[in-house]
């Protein structure tokens, strides 16, 4: 775990927790450097949206795999 003090070692972490590469991780510490405050804002909404967008698509797959297992259930087997 980071030292709270260090901004940026926590900053890193964050952003390592969140799943990026290391190239986007650099990247977003770049634009804090710079002051680039409304690109990151940009880039972090973008990144959410392509996580939220993996949840949909892994939850449907999951309704299909529960459907299937109750079709399973309910039929006694194929």
């Amino acid at each position: 775990m980071a030292n709270a003090t260090d901004k940026m070692a926590v900053m890193t972490e964050n952003l390592r927790d969140m799943g990026l590469d290391d190239e986007s991780v650099t990247k977003c510490l770049q634009m804090v450097e710079s002051g680039q405050y409304q690109a990151l804002d940009c880039f972090l909404k973008s990144y959410r949206q392509t996580l939220l967008d993996s949840v949909h698509k892994y939850n449907d797959r999951i309704d299909c795999l529960d459907y299937f297992a109750y079709t399973l259930r309910k039929n006694g087997g194929i």
